[in-house]
Order: C-alpha cells, then sequence, then structure tokens
C-alpha cells in the first residue's frame, strides 16, 4: 500500500506561511469581508499559476518560432515579474474590485493580498514537493526562509499593482496609477533578479536588497493601510 501521508503533511506545510500571513491581511480590514469570498479569492490564487506558466510556456515558444532571442534576464522579467502581476491585478480587479465586494478602500489590499498569497502557497508547494519523502528538515527551512522573503515580496507587489489599477480606475488618478503599477512589477523583477545574483554572493545581496528596498517599501505599505482603514471608517 502506498503511504501517501508524507505528500498531504507536505501539502499542508506548504500552505501555513501563506495562511499565517492571511491572519495579518485580515486583521486590518475595517468590516470583514465574507468567509466565503476570501476563500474564494485565495483558492483563485492559486488556480492563477495555471495561465501563468501556460503564457510563460507558450511565450518562448512563440519567441522561439519567430526567431526573436532575448536576454534571459529580461525574458525572466517579462514572464516572471510583469506576467505575474498582470494576471495577478486583472484577476483581483475582476474577482473584487469591479464587483459589490469592493465596498470601502482597505478592501483593495485585503483582496490583493490573500489573492498573492493562495498564489506563493501553490508556488510553495512546487519547490517542496520536491524534498517531501526524504528531507522534512529542508521543508522547514525553507518554508520559513520563503515566509519572510517570498510571500512578503507577493504580498507588497500585489498591493502596488492592484491600488496602482484602483488609483486609474476608480479615482482617476492616472499617472499615479501607472507609476503604481510599474512599481509593482518592478519591484517584483528586482527581487527576482537579486535571487539570481545571490546563488553566486550567497545572502548578502538579499540582505542589501532588503534593507535598501524591501523593508522602506514595506513601511510605506503599512502607512497606506493605515491610511485606506481610516477612510474606510
Amino acid at each position: 500500500m502506498i503511504n501517501y501521508t508524507p505528500l498531504i503533511v507536505t501539502i499542508i506545510l506548504s500552505y501555513i506561511p501563506s495562511f499565517a500571513w492571511l491572519g495579518f491581511v485580515l486583521s486590518q480590514d475595517v468590516h470583514p469581508e465574507k468567509s466565503t469570498d476570501i476563500a474564494k479569492a485565495f483558492i483563485l490564487g492559486s488556480f492563477l499559476a495555471v495561465p501563468i506558466v501556460i503564457f510563460a510556456v507558450w511565450g518562448r515558444e512563440v519567441l522561439d518560432i519567430l526567431l526573436i532571442t532575448i536576454p534571459d534576464t529580461l525574458s525572466k522579467f517579462i514572464f516572471g515579474a510583469v506576467a505575474e502581476e498582470i494576471f495577478k491585478g486583472a484577476f483581483v480587479y475582476w474577482f473584487a474590485i469591479s464587483t459589490s465586494r469592493w465596498d470601502e478602500p482597505i478592501d483593495t489590499f485585503v483582496y490583493a493580498a490573500t489573492l498573492a498569497l493562495g498564489f506563493a502557497g501553490i508556488e510553495n508547494l512546487a519547490y517542496v514537493l520536491q524534498y517531501y519523502k526524504d528531507n522534512f528538515e529542508a521543508i522547514q527551512q525553507l518554508l520559513v526562509l520563503r515566509a519572510f522573503t517570498s510571500l512578503l515580496i507577493h504580498i507588497i507587489s500585489s498591493f502596488l499593482f492592484t491600488y496602482g489599477l484602483v488609483l486609474y480606475f476608480k479615482y482617476n488618478h492616472k499617472i499615479n496609477g501607472i507609476w503604481l503599477a510599474l512599481a509593482g512589477i518592478i519591484f517584483h523583477g528586482l527581487w527576482n533578479l537579486v535571487i539570481g545574483l545571490s546563488n553566486g554572493t550567497g545572502g548578502a545581496i538579499i540582505v542589501g536588497f532588503y534593507f535598501i528596498i524591501c523593508i522602506p517599501i514595506f513601511v510605506g505599505m503599512v502607512f497606506t493601510i493605515k491610511h485606506l482603514r481610516l477612510k474606510s471608517r
């Protein structure tokens, strides 16, 4: 008989960091959303990995057919940061912001972060499945590390991009909306670049990224959340 217990435990563990961050996200809501809507947004984020992967595969194949060669860094930026933020932002806008679910400013953060955490959860699972059979300690270390790195990056970048859409479409702040959405993509792209460069430099470049870029933007996001909460009361 096949023992599926390690696999089931691995799947559960993969989503624990997302659920932990989700607790923080929901605590920021002024008038809590329906639990079913939050669950749908989270699940939608998980399934969103499918069209993003398909887009990346087909996109690269199209470039090959057209004999177009682009640098690997640019390819990762287009099919990574750009594709992910556009897909996530579009689905948040479709699912929540363009509907009656979005009835107060703080909902921008709640739904953007919830969907991003669903996506981060399935991304975690993809990473740890390679270890689930024989290296439980490696899984724990990886998930703790990603909880404070990749998951936080997903929350920030998705919020920046989605808030940019809200400013553009809801408040008619076109220029600010465009710049904020671009900031979300660039922030995500820089993180991907840092991860790639860190392979040869250890963790020094990641630490530098955190102190110089990530922490200041995170602090700015916290103040923005506070502002949105005040407007939602």
